[in-house]
C-alpha cells in the first residue's frame, strides 16, 4: 500500500506511535508518507520506504498566525496526487482528520481515510466550543475511527457521540529497544550509590501535574534519600522551579531537558512516578514497564489498562500526594517488590503491547478499510 501519515512532529504519545507505526510498515514493504511541518523526532528519512512531505506555511497579511490547516490540506493534496495514496492515517483528530477529508473532496481522489484519536484531541481540545462541531465534522467523515484505550473510546461516544463505530487499538512498544539495561557510570552520573531515583518524564503541562510531581517528591525526601530526575520541557518547569526553591529540594531535583533516547536512561530509575490528571494510555508507563522499572501514577482515564495495580505498579487517586508519596517510598524500601513490579510489568509489556501485535492489529484494520 502507499500510506500517507499524517502527524504532529513533536514529543509525545501520538507522534511517537505515528512515526513508530510508519517505519515499521515501511519495513514490512509498504511505501509510507509523513505529512507534517516538521521531521518527527524520531524519523530518519533515510530508511527505505520512508518519505517525508515538509507542510510549508502560508502567511498572508490580512491574518496575524499561518494558515496552517490550509497549508496542511494543500500538501496532502499534493502527495495524493504525486504518490497516488491508497490511504491516509490522521493521528490526532484536530485538525488532521478534517484536513484529509478536505483534500479528499478537492482533489477527487478516492482514498480512504483512519484517524486515530490519541487524547485532548477529544477530551480537551476537541471539547472547545468552537471547535466542537469541526472536529467531530472531521471525524465523522473518516472510514474507520481508533483510539488508544477504552476509556478513550467510552469518552468520545460520551461527550461527543460520532456515528462511526469506535475500534480500540492500544499503543506498543518495541520491547528490543526499552528493555533492562546495566546501570553502571550513566546511573552514578545521575546520583549517588545511597541515593534512590525517581524519575518524572512529561511535557510539563497542567494535564501530566507537574506540581503534583514536586508535592510527592518532597513527601518521598522524608522517609527516602532520593534524587528526581525531569525529563521534558514545558510551561510548568518555571513554576515548579519555584517550588522547589519554597520546599528547599532544588540541590535534589534534575532538569535534563528534552531527551530523544528516553530508553537508555529510564532504565536508571528506581521508580517512575506520573501523577496524571488525564491520561488518554500512558506511553511513559509503559515504556518504563518494558525496562522493568516499577512505576507509581494515578488511575485515572486510560492508566489501568495499562498498569495492573500492585502487579506491575502502583496506583492512587489524582491529587492524593500522600498516598503517591507511600507507594514511592514503598517500592524504594523493598528491593525484592521493586523487582517482582519490574518483572511483571515487562511481562505484561510484551504480552499485551508488543510491536508485532499491535502493528498487525492496525494492518488488519487498513485492509478491512480497503475492502
Amino acid at each position: 500500500m502507499n500510506i500517507g501519515i499524517v502527524c504532529y512532529p513533536s514529543i509525545g504519545g501520538s507522534g511517537l506511535i505515528a512515526t513508530e507505526l510508519g517505519v515499521n510498515l515501511a519495513k514490512l514493504g509498504h511505501q509510507v508518507h509523513f505529512i507534517s511541518y516538521s521531521v518527527p523526532f524520531k524519523l530518519s528519512t533515510f530508511d527505505r520506504n520512508v518519505n517525508f512531505h515538509s507542510v510549508d506555511p502560508i502567511n498572508y497579511p490580512l491574518f496575524n498566525q499561518t494558515l496552517y490547516t490550509f497549508s496542511l490540506t494543500a500538501k496532502i493534496i499534493d502527495v495524493v496526487k504525486e504518490y497516488n495514496l491508497d490511504l491516509v492515517h490522521a493521528h490526532y483528530s484536530i485538525p488532521h482528520s478534517l484536513c484529509a477529508h478536505l483534500a479528499r473532496e478537492v482533489s477527487g481522489r478516492e482514498f480512504k481515510i483512519v484517524t486515530t484519536l490519541h487524547g485532548t484531541d477529544v477530551t480537551i481540545v476537541g471539547q472547545n466550543k468552537p471547535l466542537f462541531s469541526l472536529n467531530k465534522y472531521g471525524i465523522e467523515q473518516s472510514d474507520k475511527v481508533t483510539t488508544v484505550s477504552q476509556f478513550q473510546k467510552d469518552h468520545t461516544n460520551r461527550y461527543i457521540g460520532i456515528a462511526n463505530e469506535i475500534e480500540v487499538i492500544y499503543n506498543f512498544v518495541d520491547a528490543e529497544i526499552f528493555k533492562p539495561i546495566p546501570k553502571g557510570k550513566c546511573r552514578a552520573s545521575l546520583a549517588a550509590d545511597d541515593e534512590k531515583i525517581i524519575m518524572h518524564i512529561s511535557n510539563f503541562r497542567s494535564p501530566k501535574d507537574p506540581e503534583g510531581v514536586i508535592n510527592v517528591f518532597h513527601e518521598v525526601r522524608r522517609k527516602v534519600k532520593a534524587k528526581l530526575i525531569l525529563i521534558g520541557d514545558g510551561p510548568g518547569i518555571g513554576e515548579i522551579k519555584t517550588l522547589c526553591k519554597k520546599f528547599k529540594i532544588c540541590d535534589h531535583v534534575c532538569f535534563l531537558g528534552k531527551i530523544d533516547n528516553v530508553e537508555n536512561i529510564i532504565p536508571m530509575a528506581d521508580c517512575i512516578l506520573q501523577p496524571s490528571l488525564r491520561e488518554s494510555f500512558g506511553m511513559v508507563l509503559l515504556e518504563a514497564m518494558a525496562c522493568e522499572v516499577p512505576t507509581v501514577s494515578s488511575n485515572v482515564d486510560g492508566i489501568p489498562e495499562v498498569v495492573v495495580q500492585g502487579e506491575t505498579g502502583l496506583m492512587a487517586n489524582p491529587k492524593d500526594y500522600q498516598k503517591l508519596a507511600e507507594h514511592v517510598i514503598e517500592i524504594c524500601s523493598s528491593a525484592d517488590f521493586a523487582q517482582e513490579l519490574g518483572i511483571n510489568g515487562r511481562q505484561r509489556a510484551v504480552e499485551k503491547f508488543n510491536k508485532e501485535k499491535i502493528i498487525g492489529e492496525y494492518l488488519k484494520c487498513y485492509q478491512n478499510v480497503m475492502g
